[in-house]
């Protein structure tokens, strides 16, 4: 009877009973090693601002992302995910999971579309099993959101292309434009469009007529309907890219290895200096397996075949050159792994397809066991991202709030305040912030001249604004902090300390968070 069921030509986008079947193995796949570890790591300061803005109503959600450096479509549907589905770390992220799986299901529809579906189920083993989507479908930020718009505006604009109908390229300007509300290097996502259709157009179009055929009315409507979409946020995106290009991002400069840890990450979630032996070998054949074929895939394509296949190296590859570009001297470092994250996604669906179309130029055997290769990296892959949790390969270093909060909580009694050294740290104990433990910030010891500062400047909430007073009605307090090795003691000198606790960074060892519980007498 199911199989009778599975066999029927029912189409649903394309797709018959049997690849929706097929689709739901893979999600459940992706969705499953998302989970597993979901909280395991504690909540680190993106998330946890986040978490605390949806405190907040949605004109002040957009109020206070305007004087931060995001666009607030994230904040507002994770506020309305929390009223749903609550506010712990495994229902705020899991929002991430939902997202990651929409982006899964749009690239099997692009991919079946554009080649066929044995190239969509292979590149749906790699979409499933990639470990840097995993990673964050994991976390409390916005980037399987803007993974599933680019997925879903890349498979609305070949449709578009197709059919002589508006709706399709009224439907892809506003997918440019949510792109944009979510996160601004979408944009790189939309230049990787606009370079493949400039390189399509030019190997059409007459002389002179370039700019014309490239410019339809089809194309312009769609952008000028993303530009009237996007047109309310546009004055507050050019005062924060100034003042991001001013004051200048954490993010270190790029090196020769930048591209290079990137794919690596991709693959098995390690920088390539970590990537030695045998893996090392086996990923240096993957790669130039991968580069052959895609060469001999290309040459023996036809126009519309290449220009499909042109598409998906473009979304794959060039997003990650443009940001590494966008990083040189005189303009700021912006090269992180996480903007690409759409990327991660179309450099799966780049090997699925050319290993599924290189069954002519290699045996069945080489290009299954490349297939089991591949997988096999990314499973290792998605152990070391349950292995490492969140910890920054920037700082080099775990978030341990969490771990720390709850040794305070064993150690203290009922009633107790804490208090946070810093308003970054204050973000993230907030989060696990109880009535018999809450967690406090002091007013006069903060520097508000940050614009991620500005929920905490503009309300009282959680605020020390007279400490002689707060200490008189809680003579016991707990200070924390995150000394990272540093000097760490009391802000004012005539508090006594009774005990301290010490924790340490769960992947390199090294002392991280201390919480020193003291006496005050006024």
């Amino acid at each position: 009877m199911f199989n009778k069921f599975l066999l029927k030509k029912r189409n649903i986008f394309g797709l018959e009973i049997k690849d929706w079947a097929l689709l739901v193995i893979g999600l459940s796949v992706f969705v499953g090693i998302s989970l597993w570890t979901i909280t395991k790591s504690s909540i680190w300061f993106d998330e946890a601002f986040g978490a605390y803005m949806i405190r907040f109503n949605f004109w002040e959600i957009a109020r206070y992302t305007g004087t931060d450096v995001h666009p607030p479509l994230y904040y507002w549907l994770l506020k309305c995910w929390g009223m749903m589905f609550g506010n712990t770390e495994l229902a705020l992220r899991s929002m991430s999971v939902f997202f990651g799986g929409i982006a899964i299901i749009f690239g099997y529809l692009l991919t079946n579309k554009l080649f066929n579906k044995n190239a969509a189920r292979i590149s749906l083993i790699f979409m499933s099993l990639s470990p840097m989507l995993v990673r964050y479908a994991q976390e409390m930020r916005m980037y399987t959101l803007v993974a599933a718009i680019a997925l879903a505006a890349t498979y609305v604009l070949v449709i578009a292309l197709e059919s002589k109908k508006k709706l399709p390229w009224a439907i892809y300007g506003i997918l440019v434009a949510l792109g944009m509300w979510t996160h601004y290097f979408s944009a790189i996502v939309w230049i990787a469009h606009w370079i493949w259709r400039a390189d399509n157009v030019r190997r059409i179009s007459r002389k002179g007529k370039f700019i014309k055929e490239f410019f339809s009315k089809q194309w312009i409507m769609a952008y000028v309907t993303a530009i009237c979409v996007y047109a309310a946020w546009i004055p507050v995106f050019l005062i924060q890219s100034q003042v991001v290009q001013y004051f200048g991002f954490w993010i270190p400069a790029v090196t020769p290895d930048t591209l290079i840890n990137f794919l690596t990450n991709t693959i098995y979630y390690q920088d390539v200096s970590q990537v030695n032996g045998w893996f090392a070998l086996c990923l240096v054949g993957i790669i130039a397996l991968l580069s052959w074929l895609s060469s001999k895939i290309y040459k023996s394509q036809n126009d519309k075949q290449k220009q499909s296949y042109r598409l998906i190296m473009a979304l794959a590859f060039v997003p990650s050159i443009i940001i590494f570009l966008l990083s040189m001297p005189p303009l700021r470092s912006m090269f992180v792994d996480r903007y690409l994250v759409p990327s991660v996604l179309f450099i799966a669906i780049f090997i699925g397809v050319t290993l599924s179309l290189g069954s002519d130029f290699i045996k069945s055997k080489w290009r299954i066991l490349a297939i089991v290769l591949v997988a096999f990296f990314m499973m290792v892959g998605v152990g070391n991202v349950w292995y490492y949790g969140n910890y920054s390969k920037t700082s080099n270093a775990s978030n341990n709030t969490k771990d720390i909060f709850n040794e305070v909580v064993a150690k203290s009694e009922v009633g107790q305040p804490i208090i946070a050294d810093s308003p970054w740290l204050f973000y993230e104990a907030s989060f696990y912030s109880t009535d018999q433990h809450p967690v406090y910030f002091i007013d006069a010891n903060t520097s508000y001249g940050f614009g991620s500062l500005d929920m905490l400047k503009y309300n009282d909430r959680s605020k020390i604004k007279n400490i002689k007073q707060f200490t008189n009605d809680h003579p016991i307090v707990w200070y924390m902090g995150l000394p990272r090795g540093g000097d760490f003691s009391a802000p004012y000198s005539d508090w006594q300390v009774v005990q301290t606790i010490e924790t340490h960074d769960t992947i390199n060892g090294k002392p991280s968070y201390k919480a020193i519980q003291y006496k005050v007498s006024n």
